[in-house]
């Protein structure tokens, strides 16, 4: 399967990445980081089950051919888009938090 990220996924996952490495160190720079590799981890996990079985993504109601995935926990509060333009094609097109305004960021 032939896998593409949008620069807009790819954003959203680098920056999410480091709002865990480097906002969340209430319990100091060390498990900042070592979280931030848990959900780089838990999103890379997400997206191999989302390659094996694309159908397997909820239908998002406000854009047709779109779906989304909630990423492995503990970080399920956050949200993969993704849609399969054809059979032999993912485009991963956003990662984002749960509680955002999602029918105006996802396009």
């Amino acid at each position: 399967m032939n896998l593409v990220r949008r620069d807009g996924f790819v954003a959203a996952l680098r920056n999410g990445i480091l709002w865990y490495s480097t906002a969340v160190q209430e319990h100091g720079p060390e498990a900042a980081e070592l979280l931030a590799h848990r959900f780089a981890h838990a999103v890379d996990q997400t997206i191999d089950r989302v390659v094996r079985r694309p159908s397997s993504g909820v239908v998002w109601p406000h854009r047709p051919g779109y779906r989304f995935s909630l990423v492995e926990k503990p970080f399920d509060g956050w949200l993969i888009f993704y849609r399969q333009p054809d059979p032999m094609t993912l485009e991963l097109v956003d990662i984002i938090r749960g509680e955002r305004d999602l029918p105006k960021r996802v396009k």
